[in-house]
């Protein structure tokens, strides 16, 4: 069975794929590079398809296609038939556009992907989910031709006024607030003797909480006395959360964090507030930007794909299991 059609119906692609299994499931496998289905004349095998198919198998946690229901595996057979779909079209389309990404933006992503990983720790990582470092940097170039073509050709020619702005925000007014924000020293040391010898000096008041923070604190902040600046509850560690407790000018106990020992003296607060527009605007705009964005893509991609000529083998498809 073959079919072409023009715009991709999904409600058709279910209904056959449910005939073709009630008629004939779990037939033997095909060659892998039999054609599954075809993009505006870029075929797929049934390679290509198998491999989008076990994503989806790791992806939902599926042990054995064969212990599926019929209409479970048509499920997720349909989503990776939407997936390659989608995936192909935008490929297609960053090659018409000639979309490109310069090598220092792709070393500058592909750096950044990998901070925050002791040496060694990122290849582990990788070797574990089975992906080698090319096929990684792969997926990051092809990120950002994605991002690329998506503001070339949908984002850029979103915008808004200030009147929709401020028109949502009078709107939704309650939403905007600043939760209560402390402003801390801090102290960290390695050990619980380090920390308990701080304490006793602070009680002694000989020196005071930047001095000995300047003096011994291993925190990057200690350079400039241990001022963290203003945070809220959740931007620091969880360890940290009781900090909010504390009255002005008052010291915490010892606080232990995978980090080391810590102490903090609470110099500053300021209380839950509504915020104004015009703290909000940048904030508003970013909703209703994602917002008008999601639309125009979805209108962008709709259209690209009922121009599109998409003809899938059933028949094929139905055998890979």
């Amino acid at each position: 069975m073959r079919i072409c059609f023009k715009p991709f119906l999904i409600v058709s692609v279910i209904f056959l794929l449910n005939s073709c299994f009630d008629n004939n499931s779990r037939m033997n496998a095909i060659g892998s590079d039999q054609v599954v289905l075809t993009v505006n004349g870029e075929k797929i095998t049934a390679k290509q398809f198998d491999k989008v198919l076990n994503a989806k198998k790791q992806l939902f946690r599926v042990q054995n296609f064969e212990e599926l229901k019929t209409e479970e595996l048509v499920w997720i057979k349909i989503r990776g038939l939407n997936e390659i779909i989608r995936n192909t079209l935008i490929a297609q389309e960053i090659a018409k556009e000639n979309i490109s990404i310069e090598q220092n933006v792709l070393e500058d992503n592909l750096r950044k992907a990998r901070e925050g990983y002791l040496e060694g720790a990122f290849e582990k990582t990788l070797d574990l989910e089975g992906i080698s470092i090319a096929d990684w940097e792969k997926s990051i170039e092809k990120k950002l031709l994605i991002n690329e073509l998506i503001h070339q050709q949908v984002n850029s020619k979103v915008s808004l006024s200030d009147k929709e702005l401020r028109d949502y925000f009078d709107k939704n007014h309650n939403e905007f607030h600043k939760k209560e924000q402390v402003k801390a020293l801090h102290i960290m040391v390695e050990s619980e003797e380090e920390i308990r010898d701080i304490q006793k000096e602070l009680r002694s008041k000989q020196k005071t909480f930047p001095a000995l923070a300047m003096e011994y604190s291993l925190g990057p902040e200690g350079a400039q006395g241990g001022d963290l600046g203003y945070f809220e509850a959740g931007q620091m560690p969880e360890e940290f959360d009781d900090v909010f407790k504390l009255k002005i000018n008052k010291v915490s106990d010892i606080i232990k964090t995978p980090y080391g020992f810590h102490l903090l003296k609470v110099v500053d607060k300021i209380e839950e507030r509504k915020m104004d527009f015009v703290e909000s605007k940048s904030r508003v705009e970013k909703i209703l930007l994602q917002h008008l964005q999601d639309q125009a893509f979805q209108k962008w991609f709709l259209k690209l794909k009922q121009n599109a000529e998409i003809e899938i083998e059933y028949e094929s498809l139905e055998k890979i299991n």
